[in-house]
């Protein structure tokens, strides 16, 4: 049987902390709270993925800045587009990713990454990562967020999964735990940050970085 592993891309093999640090540094440049800032940021991000028709993230990060102008009476968020997407377009892989894809993928597994991003940004992400996926699956291209079970259902289709010994990766526990257990995946949560899961949507095995993953494959 054909052996394949789905990773979530954002949390689980890239850190995005730096995203926050810019929405962060904007604000404390501009004598604004920092902290208001990147909540607002974080809380319209979901608005707009979930509330919303499907809106392309590139197009949609637009959005959220110029909501976080509303919020804190400003402009300086929304001129800063630029430099927000560059910031993605930059973000670096966790220290122990490459070399742990690496070794996954040396023991013969197909490897697919599943993302809420677009071709633009994802294009640099998977060079830092070292560009070892077979398939690449994107929000753009599905035209629906995780964790809507629309995307993981097209991907589940077009891998023919249920053929395969198959598992999802993720660190993200609403964004991917949540929709694999609704779907009977076998999965893994990269749980960086400890926190506590829920047995409703066990079994599941943990992590919490992705070296540890090598030896439960």
């Amino acid at each position: 049987m054909d052996r394949i592993l789905t990773f979530d891309c954002y949390g689980t093999l890239i850190d995005t902390k730096p995203v926050f640090d810019a929405i962060s540094n904007i604000a404390k440049n501009n004598i604004l709270n920092s902290k208001d800032a990147v909540n607002i940021y974080v809380n319209y991000e979901d608005r707009l993925m979930y509330g919303e028709t499907y809106i392309p993230y590139d197009k949609l990060i637009k959005q959220v800045l110029e909501y976080c102008d509303m919020e804190l009476v400003t402009n300086v968020f929304s001129k800063s587009y630029d430099e927000i997407i560059s910031v993605h377009k930059r973000l670096k892989p966790f220290k122990e990713v490459v070399e742990s894809l690496e070794k996954i993928h040396k023991k013969g597994y197909e490897l697919a990454l599943m993302s809420n991003s677009v071709h633009d940004i994802i294009d640099y992400n998977l060079d830092a990562l070292g560009n070892v996926f077979n398939n690449v699956f994107l929000s753009e291209d599905i035209h629906a967020y995780k964790p809507q079970l629309k995307f993981f259902k097209y991907v589940e289709e077009r891998l023919e999964l249920k053929q395969k010994k198959h598992c999802h990766i993720a660190k993200g526990y609403w964004w991917d735990i949540v929709p694999c257990s609704k779907l009977g995946w076998r999965k893994i949560w990269v749980n960086r940050e400890n926190k506590k899961g829920n047995k409703c949507h066990e079994p599941y095995e943990e992590v919490h970085t992705l070296d540890e993953v090598i030896n439960l494959i």
